[in-house]
């Protein structure tokens, strides 16, 4: 079987982009560990920061402009993606790849563009049970198309390009035979800890949320141990308020070590990305969702509907009047015991006193969360990007025929 010799990876803007093509880079080299991988990305901080950090043997990193949405900026947009095609096809013909991965978004479409017009194999990535635009724009280029979540029946019969659902590409951190650990067990000594991830660019509205509803003295969340995720420009703001209230909270702009932060919490408050869902359910842990109200053809909603279908997570609508008040009930209920039964002895030294203020969550594992967690995990996908990247690797072969 031949070697992949260099992998181009093209996309960006968001976290969600980038890190399944990490995991699939993982993959591509247990099987072809000589493969050198061009990233094409966004000029997005996040972009940099992931590239730069993810250890792998990049042969370059090169960013184009994220191009103007709005409808003024139209001419903008394609003048832009136009000089980004002509840069992406000398870079390939410079170092040509093997294949061309569009990993979504609107930063993936020159290197897509330019891979078809080199006549380099194409293949892309959606996530999302919703596809984007970038993908639906880019289809009729592509010779296969990887699903994450299940892509909505619509989409599916009107592609036209092959689809196969492999699932969201995770890293190999966060897969069973990788020794992924275990939910930790709840007992008399364990604080519940709270994983708020507002995604790599950063959530104002549901950082608000979570401090209304965590900050309300009716809740009581002295007992919490809370990391928050709050993108670059809400930092301060969030450390400041946690602070007054006088709250524990690690407050950071992005989180790397995620398997770590989801092993050690009882409970995760997130955005609903396709990868930071895929991440949550493979790390067995229960989650309220918060889609975000604006995202394009409510995608977040679609992929959080379907993990709220398995019984893994709950939903609260971000654009609700109530939405503090809604996350207070719903932390109430995933984070106190609903047995009230317990016959676990107090601990030497333990006063009677002591033992009754003690908050419920700390005394038995809840029941409610524990089958959310089970559910979670049934949902999770695996090996993902093993098979794609096995794909890629036979794909490359078929070319390497035909060219003889």
């Amino acid at each position: 079987m031949s070697q992949m010799q260099n992998l181009a990876l093209c996309g960006g803007g968001s976290g969600g982009h980038l890190i399944p093509a990490m995991a699939i880079a993982e993959e591509m080299l247990q099987v072809s560990p000589t493969t050198r991988f061009l990233f094409i990305t966004s000029d997005r901080a996040i972009d940099h920061h992931i590239i730069t950090t993810c250890g792998l043997p990049a042969e370059s990193f090169d960013h184009m402009v994220l191009p103007l949405r709005s409808s003024s900026g139209r001419i903008s947009f394609a003048i832009q993606s136009f000089r980004s095609a002509v840069q992406c096809i000398r870079r390939f013909r410079r170092v040509r790849p093997n294949i061309v991965v569009g990993l979504g978004g609107f930063a993936s479409i020159a290197g897509v563009i330019a891979g078809w017009l080199n006549g380099i194999p194409v293949v892309l990535l959606e996530q999302n049970a919703v596809p984007g635009r970038a993908n639906r724009w880019m289809r009729h280029l592509a010779v296969q198309t990887f699903t994450g979540w299940p892509l909505e029946s619509k989409w599916r019969g009107n592609w036209r390009t092959p689809l196969l659902e492999v699932g969201v590409p995770l890293r190999r951190c966060f897969r069973d035979d990788e020794g992924a650990a275990s939910p930790p067990t709840i007992n008399r000594q364990t604080t519940a800890s709270v994983l708020v991830l507002g995604g790599s660019q950063g959530a104002q509205r549901l950082n608000s949320i979570v401090l209304d509803a965590l900050t309300d003295p009716n809740f009581g969340s002295g007992h919490l141990q809370v990391v928050h995720q709050t993108g670059i420009n809400d930092v301060d703001r969030v450390r400041q308020v946690y602070a007054q209230a006088g709250i524990s909270a690690e407050v950071c702009a992005f989180i790397d070590d995620m398997p770590r932060r989801l092993e050690s919490a009882t409970l995760v408050i997130s955005r609903s990305g396709a990868v930071a869902l895929a991440e949550i359910a493979a790390s067995g842990k229960a989650s309220v969702l918060f889609p975000l109200s604006v995202s394009a053809d409510n995608h977040q909603l679609r992929n959080a509907e379907f993990l709220e279908s398995c019984g893994a997570a709950v939903i609260v609508r971000e654009q609700d009047y109530d939405a503090p008040l809604q996350l207070t009930g719903q932390l109430r209920r995933l984070l106190e015991s609903d047995d009230q039964h317990t016959t676990s002895s107090p601990e030497p030294g333990t006063s009677s006193h002591e033992e009754r203020s003690l908050p419920q969550t700390v005394v038995s594992v809840n029941h409610q969360r524990a089958a959310m967690e089970n559910a979670a995990r049934r949902a999770a996908p695996q090996h993902a990007a093993a098979a794609i990247a096995q794909s890629l690797l036979c794909l490359t072969n078929r070319g390497a025929r035909s060219a003889e």
